[in-house]
This record gives structure tokens, C-alpha cells and sequence, in this order.
């Protein structure tokens, strides 16, 4: 019997983290009330890692009034936030990932960061990663792993591995600040970026391309089981996720539905990757629990 909350603590030390089935979640932090189109999460962050999500998906930007420049950053979909009428701050997300490692030391969690809300951030003076940095990982640097490569199972135990989803500039901090994933082509089906592959097809305009969805996932998860049945230098990164504001049918919470009902699970074997999920608590974390399975 799999013990969903410690399961890393099954696998070998050596083991690359690409070369695992591990579930993810989509916007991981916006599980509160939100508009329809915002909430992609019906259970909080804690609740997700303890049924085994080890991939969490988190977007920030500034506080949307009051001092924008110098007040810590609240987690955002697109242009909303995640909890109305309150915000939910950027630190209070990080701190229940780092309290969920520091409790199962046995784990990881992979926090994949990236700035969304306003675009008013000085990119080319790295901004945006020098107030991530000064606020967030370097006081916290020992709970963190930020390597640039894919760690081994015994490497990024007890850690935080950062996935970064936004440029970094200067040479000496980018070799200091985690996995970069900075990039990838907008509504990709199969991006292969040389250390990491992703599908990200998310303009699902309406209820009858939803099986084209479908069938991305089930793709990318073949390829990705295939690849690493010999290898463990790419990680491989399949967004179930897709939506338009526009059609009901394609908000979030039916698109994970469609997901389970179009079986992505009969794909789901050893080594398919980070499989990122919207509502990931449906029908008892049914989805992420088969992938945990997978791995042994």
C-alpha cells in the first residue's frame, strides 16, 4: 500500500526526478474563491502534496492597489487573484510547501515560479528575479534546491526544487537560481527545449476540441515513457490544463472532468513525466494517486 503523503521515500536515491511519474497541479494555490475562470483547485496546497502531488504550478505578481513597488507579491492568474476578497500572498503559499517538506523530509516538491498580473516589472535589469531572490529563496536559500540540472531522488530530498518560469539576466545569478524553463512556445503540443519537454495546448475554444486536448496529453505521455525507458536528461512537462472564459463548458473544473472521462490515466505508466492537473482532488485524487502508483 502506497503512503501517498511520504511516497519519494520508496525510491531509490539515485533515481533522476525525470525519471519518475510524478502528478502536478495547474495554478496549485488557486483553490480559493475566485472567478470560475480563475479557480483551477478545489483543495489546498497541503492537502494536494499530502495525496501526493509533488509538482506545484504558482504564478505572482504585485498587489493589484496600495504600495505596488514595494509590498510583497500575492499569487495571480493572468490579471485576477487567486482569493477574492483578500488576497493570498506569494509567502504564504511558499510557507505550507516548506512546512509540508520540512515535516516528510523523505520528499520534494518541485515549485515551478512565474510572474504574471502587471507587466510594469524592469526585465532587462532583472527586476522581477532580483525581488523573487531577495524576498523569497535566498532567505530561505537552506530550504531550497537551486541547482541548474535534473536532481536525483537522494539529492533534492528535504528540499524545494525551483523550476523558473521567468528570465534571469546576470550570468552569476541565473548559475545560482534553479532549473531554467524560462520559455516555451505559446499553446504547444510538443516543445522540446533540450533539458525539458512540454505540452501546453490550452486554447480549447470550444467543447468539441477537447478530445484534441486530450489526445496531446495522452501523446506527450507516451513519448515521454518511451524517452526515459533509456534516458534521464529530459524532464517532461504535460499540462492537462486549457480553458476559455468565454464557454462554460471549457472552464476549468469541466475540463478536468473531460480528462477523467477521456481516460488520460490509460496512458499513465513509469516515466511519463510531470502530468500537471486542474482539480487534481476529483473523484479522491484519483489521477494523481494512479501516477504515484506508476513508480512502483
Amino acid at each position: 500500500m502506497v503512503d501517498y503523503k511520504t511516497w519519494l521515500k520508496d525510491v531509490s536515491d539515485d533515481t533522476k526526478l525525470s525519471k519518475l511519474s510524478i502528478p502536478g497541479t495547474h495554478n496549485a494555490a488557486a483553490s480559493h474563491t475566485a472567478l470560475p475562470s480563475v479557480q483551477c483547485q478545489g483543495a489546498s496546497i497541503t492537502k494536494q502534496l499530502e495525496n501526493g502531488v509533488r509538482f506545484l504550478d504558482i504564478r505572482a505578481g504585485r498587489q493589484l492597489i496600495g504600495d505596488k513597488k514595494n509590498a510583497l507579491l500575492q499569487v495571480i492568474h493572468g490579471q485576477f487573484p487567486v482569493r477574492i476578497p483578500f488576497p493570498l500572498q506569494l509567502a504564504d503559499a511558499l510557507d505550507e510547501v516548506y512546512k509540508f517538506v520540512q515535516n516528510n523530509p523523505s520528499e520534494t516538491v518541485i515549485v515551478s515560479l512565474k510572474q504574471e498580473g502587471s507587466n510594469d516589472w524592469d526585465n532587462p535589469n532583472d527586476e522581477f528575479p532580483n525581488f523573487i531572490w531577495d524576498h523569497y529563496v535566498n532567505p530561505n536559500k537552506d530550504k531550497w534546491y537551486l541547482g541548474t540540472d535534473i536532481p536525483s531522488v537522494g539529492e533534492a530530498r528535504g528540499k524545494v526544487c525551483l523550476f523558473r518560469r521567468f528570465g534571469v539576466n546576470n550570468q552569476d545569478r541565473r548559475n545560482e537560481f534553479g532549473f531554467e524553463a524560462s520559455s516555451w512556445t505559446y499553446n504547444t503540443t510538443d516543445d522540446d527545449r533540450g533539458a525539458f519537454v512540454v505540452q501546453d495546448f490550452c486554447e480549447v475554444n470550444k467543447e468539441d476540441d477537447i478530445p484534441t486536448k486530450i489526445q496531446y496529453v495522452k501523446d506527450l505521455a507516451s513519448k515521454a515513457k518511451d524517452y526515459t525507458s533509456g534516458n534521464d536528461n529530459k524532464l517532461f512537462v504535460n499540462f492537462t490544463s486549457a480553458s476559455n472564459f468565454f464557454d462554460h463548458a471549457c472552464w476549468p473544473q469541466q475540463i478536468s472532468s473531460a480528462m477523467i472521462k477521456g481516460n488520460i490515466e490509460e496512458t499513465f505508466t513509469k516515466g511519463v513525466g510531470i502530468i500537471v492537473l486542474d482539480y487534481v482532488e476529483a473523484d479522491d485524487f484519483k489521477l494523481s494517486k494512479k501516477l504515484v502508483d506508476t513508480n512502483f
